[in-house]
């Protein structure tokens, strides 16, 4: 391992006890519209800044298309409609950059929920474990990756036990020795899982869940990142 490695994971041992406990003391069951706000904004973040994606999600939200339909025939326009109209952002209006490709998206994710069961909170306490609820949406669930999959379910506090590995932790991963590729997105469970494993057991050597792990490495990274750019 790197100087610099044992530098990067000495940042995160040390914030990784702060996390839990911060988790731990506002742990809540996500409701039925908390859900599919959640889910929307996975999906739409997708090569979209966080702000405006959640502003997207805060306006499917407010037209209730999600969470109160029961069909499926008119929620891709009322999406799409919405997505086209400029969105409040940082006091500015701003478009959203995918309106169509991410309506389509959405509404095959609400057919796919409502054609197994009543509602999104329904399906997701009737899977034994995270892992099947993570494979469920990675095989049904359109435009939904591993990774967003997992930062859904981590999100709603399903799970503290599923690894979300983007960039920043895949480069943590190459600067301490855990893995000897960095940075590209990791697209299929085949690719995922393996790493997750590895950083399962780094996790455990640190001694907290691997949901925590990878939110500490996600702000250590950041915050590397930027005073790397800052000192250049």
């Amino acid at each position: 391992m790197s100087y610099e490695g044992r530098q990067l994971q000495s940042a995160v041992a040390s914030i990784c006890p702060d996390i839990e406990n911060r988790v731990s003391q506002c742990r809540n069951t996500a409701d039925e519209r908390a859900l599919w706000w959640e889910l929307s904004a996975c999906v739409l973040s997708s090569q979209v800044p966080y702000a405006l994606a959640t502003a997207a999600a805060d306006a499917i939200d407010k037209s209730g298309v999600l969470y109160r339909s029961h069909h499926c025939g008119d929620v891709g326009n009322a999406i799409h409609g919405i997505l086209r109209t400029p969105l409040k952002v940082g006091g500015r209006e701003r478009l959203y950059r995918f309106p169509l490709v991410r309506a389509v998206q959405l509404e095959r994710i609400h057919s796919s929920v409502l054609s197994n069961t009543d509602s999104l909170s329904t399906l997701l306490t009737g899977f034994a474990t995270a892992n099947q609820a993570r494979r469920w949406l990675v095989d049904n669930a359109h435009g939904i990756g591993p990774k967003q999959a997992s930062m859904f379910l981590r999100n709603v506090a399903l799970t503290y036990d599923l690894a979300i590995i983007d960039r920043h932790v895949l480069d943590y991963m190459s600067l301490t020795g855990l893995h000897s590729k960095g940075g590209s997105a990791v697209n299929s469970l085949k690719h995922y899982l393996p790493l997750e494993d590895v950083l399962r057991v780094h996790a455990e050597d640190l001694k907290c869940p691997v949901g925590i792990l990878d939110w500490a490495i996600w702000i250590v990274m950041r915050i590397a990142k930027q005073q790397k750019r800052y000192a250049q």
